[in-house]
């Protein structure tokens, strides 16, 4: 469990889930994007501001759709004054495909994203598919090129 951003934390397992009204008060979080197969894992108290679950096991599950959707949430998340929770329940490492994802959509170069992604907070080495992520950069550059008529995740309340 670690902050791998201002405003970003990343982290794995049950705990946090458990402990979720205690967490989100420490940390002022309000944003989560939550990773699990299957089914979300309950969070124990007031839900937060703005929740996302994606039923993905890893990165390699994680197509252009799901990555733009990630991105996007967290970009949306942050943009509202959000911290975001990057989280699964497989573990930390697991979660780095969204800060990756994320940063390309936040205007940093694949290699950059990639090399903060492999070095501390992160898990080393990352194992990651570069050929997908520069389709997705590619996609990210087409999309910012067009009119803005991107559209904005919004929390279910």
């Amino acid at each position: 469990m670690t902050w791998v951003e201002d405003r970003i934390y990343a982290a794995g397992g049950e705990h946090i889930p458990r402990t979720w009204a205690e967490f989100a008060h420490q940390t002022g979080i309000a944003a989560v994007l939550h990773l699990r197969p299957g089914a979300p894992t309950s969070f124990q108290g007031p839900p937060p501001e703005a929740y996302l679950w994606l039923g993905l096991e890893d990165e390699t599950e994680a197509g252009p759709a799901e990555r733009w959707l990630a991105a996007a949430f967290v970009r949306d998340s942050l943009g509202a004054g959000h911290k975001v929770l990057i989280h699964s329940s497989l573990g930390r490492h697991r979660t780095r495909w969204i800060f990756v994802a994320w940063a390309i959509v936040d205007g940093r170069s694949i290699q950059a994203a990639l090399r903060q992604a492999a070095a501390r907070p992160w898990l080393s080495p990352y194992p990651t598919q570069p050929e997908a992520w520069e389709a997705f950069a590619r996609e990210v550059r087409r999309a910012s090129r067009r009119p803005a008529k991107q559209g904005r995740t919004h929390a279910l309340q």
